[in-house]
Parts: C-alpha cells; sequence; structure tokens
C-alpha cells in the first residue's frame, strides 16, 4: 500500500510539473511576448501569435466532441439495459 501511495504521489508531482510549465509558457506567450521586440532572440521558442488562439480553441472543440460522444455512449447503453 506504501509503495501505491508513493507512485500515486509521483506522477500527481509530474502532472503538476507538466501543469505549471504549460500554463507558464502560455502565459509568456500570450501576455509578455507581444511586447517584446520581434527580432529578439525568445521569439525563436515560441508559435506566431495566431495560434494562441487557434490551439486552445482547438483543444476545447476537441474535448466537447469527446464528451458529446461519451454521454451519448452512455445514454444508449442505459437504454439499452432497460429495454
Amino acid at each position: 500500500m506504501i509503495v501505491l501511495l508513493g507512485v500515486v504521489s509521483l506522477i500527481l508531482m509530474h502532472e503538476m510539473r507538466i501543469g505549471i510549465s504549460t500554463f507558464t509558457y502560455y502565459t509568456f506567450w500570450v501576455i509578455i511576448l507581444p511586447f517584446v521586440d520581434s527580432d529578439h532572440f525568445v521569439h525563436q521558442y515560441f508559435l506566431p501569435q495566431e495560434y494562441a488562439i487557434l490551439v486552445p480553441v482547438f483543444a476545447g472543440v476537441a474535448l466537447l466532441c469527446f464528451l458529446c460522444v461519451f454521454v451519448g455512449f452512455v445514454m444508449l447503453k442505459s437504454k439499452k439495459k432497460k429495454a
């Protein structure tokens, strides 16, 4: 049991690191980078500004589609169980 808790805590720490680094990268990309000169070397580490909107919109649409398909399957399964 103790080994399992150690593994779970390592996984959670890894997920937190990924989340914090993603948040920091996106915040720097969207909020700070527009105020940096366009010929500065830091711009080579980021995608163009158009993707700052397109990436989250695409991820949101994909998540919404996945949720709708999941709810549809659950509704169909529950309907078959009743019949």
